[in-house]
C-alpha cells in the first residue's frame, strides 16, 4: 500500500481535525485524498470557499459543492456562474441551495425554460357554471 492509501483514509476519518484537512487541501491536487478531505464534515466552510473560488471543474470542487456545511453563500455564487457543469450539478443538489438559486441555473443553461403567462390555461367560469347549474338540477329532481 502506498502513502496515498492512507492520506486518503486519513482524510476521510471523522475524527481528522479540520487543520489536517485544510493542509490537504491546499496541495490543490484532484485525487482521492482531497475528495475525501472536502467530504469530510470537518472539513472548514473558508476552505470549500477556497476551493470553489478556484472556479475549476474537478471532482474536489464538486463535492465541495456536495458538502452539506457548504454556506448558501456560496453555492449561490457557484450557481451564478450558470454552468453547466459537475459543480453546479452538485451545488443545486445540495440541501441548501435556495430554490430560487437553483430556478435561476436551471434557466441560465436552458433546462427550464423562463415562465410565459400567455401558455396558461386560465379555466373559464362556463364550465363552473355549468356544473353549477347541473347540480342545481339534480337538487330540483331530489325536491320534487
Amino acid at each position: 500500500m502506498n502513502e496515498d492509501y492512507y492520506t486518503a483514509e486519513i482524510a476521510k476519518d471523522p475524527n481528522t481535525s479540520p487543520e489536517i484537512l485544510k493542509k490537504i487541501l491546499e496541495q490543490g491536487n484532484d485525487d482521492e485524498v482531497s475528495w475525501n478531505a472536502v467530504s469530510n464534515l470537518n472539513c472548514y466552510a473558508s476552505d470549500l470557499e477556497m476551493i470553489l473560488k478556484r472556479g475549476k471543474d474537478d471532482w474536489v470542487s464538486g463535492l465541495s459543492a456536495n458538502n452539506p456545511n457548504c454556506p448558501v453563500e456560496l453555492l449561490e455564487m457557484v450557481l451564478k456562474r450558470g454552468n453547466n457543469d459537475r459543480v453546479s450539478d452538485y451545488a443545486s443538489e445540495n440541501p441548501n441551495c435556495p430554490l430560487k438559486s437553483k430556478i435561476n441555473w436551471m434557466q441560465a443553461i436552458g433546462i427550464i425554460g423562463k415562465e410565459d403567462p400567455t401558455k396558461h390555461i386560465i379555466e373559464s367560469d362556463t364550465k363552473i357554471h355549468q356544473e353549477d347549474l347541473g347540480l342545481q338540477k339534480l337538487r330540483e329532481l331530489i325536491h320534487e
